[in-house]
């Protein structure tokens, strides 16, 4: 029916509607006050058409279509009723226990919002001086449990060095402390810069699978399988960790605010995690890996436990310089020339250097 339709008075006997454009509640005072007066014409032409109505056959055909008036009339009301109606929420019964979906932790939330920032500024005009107000190295909070494993790495990394000139194998001691002492923690890291919380996330990803490949490499018996859902692990740190460093360093190059000296650190740290990837499918590929790689390569578990030792720590330090640029002990591009040379390249060199003459591949 048209929006101006007006049923006469003489068909609306029952309940009158003055108009179908007012089908629904109304929506404002002017509506109102108008359904209201055409209700009141619609009453008076109803009671006069009592009176007038003709009888015979045009009463038939009246008749007739009054039952059309009256069926739109309540199909009408039917759409209005539905339209308004207030959804209801089902109350459960006493011992029903209601699901109310995934409680993620906001640490692990907070993986996926850094990994999607890439449009944070962070940029300073004079990269190479230091920010005022930091602290001095001696006023961190040295005395806890982080503090403690972060000096305790130190000096076994130093004990390491030495081994490595010596040429002598790692013990198993030393391999079960250093994946005590390499452990890390989210507590704290929501505060930092985007891009550095996508570093701490994957470093602690790696670190994962570099601890579980170090095990691995010690006792294979026990712990050759942790391999498999680690890696997993270490697949998925990496390509969150690049995926995120390749979109920031873009928008650094279309900004025209691109620091060239990022890119070594970045091609560094990606062919060393080729070489992580191609030695990892090499294990899973070959389900007795560790039985069948001593028969040509009597020293390759020598040379993973040396890698993934030197790896934790390098991770590790480069966790401690993002802490120094957080706290204000050393900042901006000193801090970032000193991660990409000591973290990365130096004790990759070192390392390359002392066990070239064994009998192991990586990969």
């Amino acid at each position: 029916l048209p929006r101006n339709f007006r049923a006469p008075g003489a068909l609306c006997v029952h309940r009158p509607m003055a108009s179908l454009a007012f089908v629904g509640a109304p929506h404002s005072a002017a509506q109102a006050a108008a359904l209201s007066q055409a209700t009141q014409a619609t009453q008076a032409a109803s009671s006069r058409s009592f009176q007038d109505a003709p009888s015979g056959p045009s009463s038939m055909a009246t008749s007739g279509v009054a039952a059309l008036c009256l069926l739109a009339r309540r199909s009408a009301r039917a759409v209005a009723k539905r339209r308004h109606r207030t959804p209801q929420t089902a109350t459960p019964s006493r011992g029903v226990q209601v699901s109310t979906g995934l409680d993620v932790p906001e640490e692990i939330q907070d993986i996926g919002v850094a990994g999607r920032d890439v449009d944070t500024p962070h940029w300073s005009q004079r990269p190479m001086e230091d920010a005022q107000g930091g602290l001095r190295l001696e006023q961190l909070d040295w005395p806890n449990v982080h503090g403690i494993s972060c000096g305790a790495s130190g000096v076994l990394f130093l004990y390491e060095l030495v081994r490595f000139c010596l040429g002598q194998a790692p013990s198993d001691l030393e391999c079960y402390a250093a994946a005590l002492i390499y452990a890390s923690r989210f507590d704290g890291i929501r505060t930092l810069a985007p891009h550095f919380r996508v570093t701490f996330y994957a470093t602690t990803g790696w670190c994962i699978y570099y601890t579980a490949h170090l095990l691995a490499a010690t006792n294979p018996a026990i712990f050759s399988h942790w391999v498999y859902p680690t890696g997993v692990v270490f697949l998925a740190s990496s390509i969150y960790f690049y995926k995120h460093w390749i979109e920031r360093m873009y928008r650094h190059f279309v900004e025209d605010r691109f620091r060239p000296y990022y890119v070594p650190g970045l091609v560094g740290l990606m062919y060393f995690h080729w070489l992580d990837t191609v030695d990892m499918m090499n294990q899973w590929l070959d389900p007795q890996y560790w039985e069948h790689v001593v028969v040509d390569l009597p020293d390759q578990a020598w040379t993973i436990a040396d890698v993934r030792l030197t790896g934790l720590f390098m991770s590790s330090m480069a966790l401690f310089m993002i802490t120094l640029h957080n706290k204000g002990v050393l900042t901006g591009g000193k801090n970032t020339l000193i991660t990409v040379l000591f973290t990365i390249f130096v004790p990759a060199l070192f390392l390359t250097g002392t066990h070239a003459t064994l009998q192991a591949s990586f990969p």
